[in-house]
């Protein structure tokens, strides 16, 4: 049966017809998973590696670092990914990606709308390196109009969705390296505020900075080229397609790229 109507009115209608349910199974089996999910998801302590920060580095010490009623907005990508499952939600933040729509580089412009909307509310725009490149003539909108929106630059010099979903399906991928600036020093050029890190011992100094700054501020983090988004479930097919993509990348001389996919993600 379709409904259309208010959502307030429409579950007030509902609720009187529907039967209480006393079985808890599949609540409690989901909050399992949902734990589960989470311990996976904690990345404690110092990087193994000073040079390689992983881009869940960044994401989790943002959490702990970002103000409780932060509104948080990510790029379509990896960037989202890393919103959604590393960053807390505490019933006064809020967060907005584009999710379905798969709209490139949406981040920055979203973000921006929603520090205009709510001014006296931290914003914090999750940006890719390719997102930003779409859109970095907007750099100059934040210092004309005097929006003090913080921008983090999750810079792997890649487009690392496209990337990977190449490679899930055994092809070597092409066309998605990206030849980025220092997007710190690009952002001062402009009159931002700005911050480069390569090195995961920097970072926690950088991002207390670029969040007590007062106007418009990036934080341009180069985090792991070779890092994979993993799935809730990994299919056997998906196992199979991303061998085929290894032995492909070693017949083209790439061997080097792929002992860096697998040390960079499975031996840290």
């Amino acid at each position: 049966m379709g409904l259309v109507g208010d959502a307030k009115t429409t579950l007030a209608a509902l609720l009187p017809l529907v039967g209480a349910k006393s079985d808890t199974d599949h609540l409690e089996k989901h909050q399992q998973q949902w734990s589960e999910d989470l311990a996976g998801y904690l990345y404690e302590g110092k990087e193994s590696d000073p040079n390689l920060i992983h881009p869940q580095f960044v994401a989790n010490m943002l959490d702990e670092k970002a103000a409780d009623d932060a509104i948080f907005v990510s790029d379509v990508g990896t960037s989202m990914v890393w919103m959604l499952r590393h960053l807390k939600a505490t019933g006064k933040r809020r967060f907005l990606n584009s999710l379905l729509h798969g709209t490139m580089a949406n981040g920055f412009p979203q973000a921006m709308g929603a520090k205009l909307a709510y001014p006296d509310r931290q914003v914090i725009a999750m940006c890719g390196d390719g997102g930003l490149t779409m859109l970095m003539g907007d750099l100059l909108t934040l210092v004309q109009e005097k929006i003090p929106l913080k921008l983090l630059v999750f810079h792997n010099n890649t487009l690392g969705f496209v990337e990977m979903e190449q490679r899930v399906e055994g092809l070597v991928d092409h066309f998605t390296g990206l030849t980025n600036p220092d997007f710190s020093k690009l952002a001062e050029a402009c009159g931002i505020a700005g911050w480069h890190v390569e090195n995961s011992n920097d970072l926690e100094t950088a991002m207390d900075a670029w969040l007590a700054a007062e106007g418009p501020a990036l934080l341009d983090v180069h985090v792991n080229q070779m890092e994979l988004v993993m799935p809730p479930k990994i299919e056997v097919s998906q196992v199979a397609s991303t061998a085929l993509f290894g032995m492909k990348a070693v017949l083209d001389g790439r061997t080097k790229e792929v002992v860096d996919l697998l040390r960079n993600n499975f031996l840290r």
